[in-house]
């Protein structure tokens, strides 16, 4: 299994934060954000390649970062060749232009994780049950959930419904009116015949953007099941989420006797 981190946001909703660092390498607690997310990873045996997309204007960046992390990865960056917001390929696009840029990688599972996101929860979990449904012989996308409570946070994000073997039997990306509390964060792990088909989602001009959207699709041609988390997940997207996040995980590491990283 190998790793996919979507960095290649221009992040606007930050300025002027973001103007010249990207999203995932803001600091929080003295630590870029997609460090939080390598430790994660690096502690999950079975991903073998550690892979990051970013655009031309943050790629430098990105490979220094890349460079001087500590991690069992030899992290991987690749540029999509964008520089505006206006021009993005946005996230399904990204992912397809890994798979063309690494084509080996359509051969194996594919854990895709927004680059911008904290969690208090074991993103091993999501992989444990992949790897299960996987070894019983019905391999199936699995996808993270998590409960909210904010109804705006709700319709700012993909809204899932399940049956009672946890199978996706709904999934709105951004509903004006929620039909359920579970919402979906950018963590999905699909297996290579859902990778497979990436290309016919895109030929038929579904949107390039959020990646839920090709969740939303997904689950009416081929089994995707949810994975719900009890813990939150933190969606850093205005100047005051990263504000109130920063306090919160500077505030816990002075509470376990540590100092910041």
């Amino acid at each position: 299994m190998n790793a996919l981190l979507l960095a290649a946001g221009y992040a606007t909703r930050l300025y002027p934060l973001t103007q010249h660092t990207p999203k995932p390498l803001l600091p929080v607690a003295g630590k870029p954000i997609a460090q939080y997310l390598v430790d994660q990873l690096a502690a999950i045996p079975s991903l073998q390649r550690l892979l990051v997309v970013t655009n031309h204007r943050f790629a430098a960046q990105f490979r220094a970062w890349a460079a001087a992390v500590p991690s069992r990865f030899a992290i991987e960056v690749l540029d999509d060749g964008t520089e505006s917001n206006e021009t993005r390929r946005g996230a399904i696009g990204d992912i397809a232009f890994v798979l063309e840029q690494s084509p080996a990688l359509r051969h194996a599972p594919l854990f895709v994780l927004g680059g911008d996101n904290l969690v208090d929860f074991d993103l091993g979990e999501l992989i444990a049950d992949f790897e299960a449904r996987d070894r019983a012989g019905t391999p199936a996308t699995v996808i993270c959930l998590v409960r909210e409570t904010d109804r705006a946070q709700l319709q700012r994000s993909g809204v899932v419904a399940l049956d009672a073997s946890q199978r996706v039997v709904d999934f709105v990306e951004k509903p004006p009116e929620p039909a359920t509390n579970l919402a979906s964060p950018p963590f999905y792990v699909f297996p290579p015949a859902a990778l497979a088909l990436i290309p016919q989602y895109l030929a038929a001009g579904e949107p390039p953007d959020a990646p839920g959207h090709f969740v939303a699709w997904l689950y009416r041609r081929a089994p995707v099941y949810g994975h719900v988390f009890d813990a939150p997940r933190y969606d850093i997207g205005t100047p005051e989420t990263y504000a109130a996040v920063n306090r919160l995980f500077e505030q816990r590491a002075h509470a376990s006797g540590r100092p910041p990283a």
